[in-house]
């Protein structure tokens, strides 16, 4: 939704290692919005390729932009001849060759999308989970909103305490949490272990899906799976609340 013409959001998703399911998570939640009526950008920003669960059809990728981007500007004609519509959903594909993720600026994101940034409503990156690529930092800095996805396995969870102390604390930039594939198993830290563990007073779950592995075989999403639609749900509701409930979960979407 926009204001004056202005973009309301730019929400970012960054994951605690590579199968956490940021891109999972970060392309359902833009699916979702644009289902609801909203000009949606994703922007798969994990500096890695091919990790979308729709299935891609144009060449193109932010590879084809990164000169203007060097330079330091992009046309808006020039952003928007990258993307590629599928299911309503604008999407700007990653890097074609992982290596040369090294390559994008710090300000990546600033030079990309200023002179496109009112076309749309929300602009939804999947950020993947090294900070240490200048893409990455650049979504760091500037997005409106930080989800940052762990599942209950340590190695994530050590990264996420870790990245908040040493990145998003001393920059000052606000992060929330959410737990993915998560299982009510009293062997595996519990919601509020992890809670105490990362010293946060909140977070998001996102429930364990049986079928998930298949899925990303397939490359396709978990919306079809009501408990995770639902999840899906609850955070887009927070940014649209006044959603109908008779446009609630209805089974399978194409």
């Amino acid at each position: 939704m926009r204001k004056g013409g202005v973009m309301k959001k730019v929400i970012v998703f960054f994951g605690g290692d590579s199968q956490v399911g940021t891109t999972m998570i970060a392309q359902s939640f833009a699916e979702l919005l644009s289902q609801r009526g909203h000009r949606v950008l994703f922007i798969l920003g994990s500096g890695k390729y091919g990790d979308s669960f729709i299935k891609m059809g144009l060449p193109h990728s932010i590879d084809d932009l990164k000169a203007g981007i060097r330079s330091g500007k992009i046309e808006k004609e020039e952003l928007m001849q990258s993307l590629e519509m599928k299911k309503n959903l604008l999407i700007l594909p990653g890097v074609r060759n992982p290596l040369m993720a090294k390559h994008f600026p710090e300000n990546t994101y600033q030079i990309l999308l200023e002179s496109a940034k009112e076309e749309f409503d929300y602009i939804v990156i999947d950020g993947g989970s090294e900070f240490q690529l200048g893409i990455t930092i650049s979504a760091l800095n500037y997005s409106d909103e930080r989800f940052f996805l762990t599942t209950q396995q340590a190695k994530s969870l050590y990264r996420y305490a870790l990245y908040r102390k040493q990145i998003f604390e001393p920059l000052n930039l606000k992060s929330r949490l959410i737990i993915n594939k998560y299982l009510r198993d009293p062997a595996l830290f519990l919601k509020s272990d992890i809670l105490k563990f990362c010293g946060v007073s909140e977070a998001k779950v996102v429930p364990y899906i049986e079928y998930g592995w298949q899925a990303e075989m397939e490359g396709v999403s978990l919306m079809q799976h009501k408990g995770f639609y639902k999840a899906i749900e609850k955070l887009v509701e927070e940014y649209e609340p006044e959603i109908k409930k008779e446009r609630r979960w209805k089974g399978n979407f194409a």
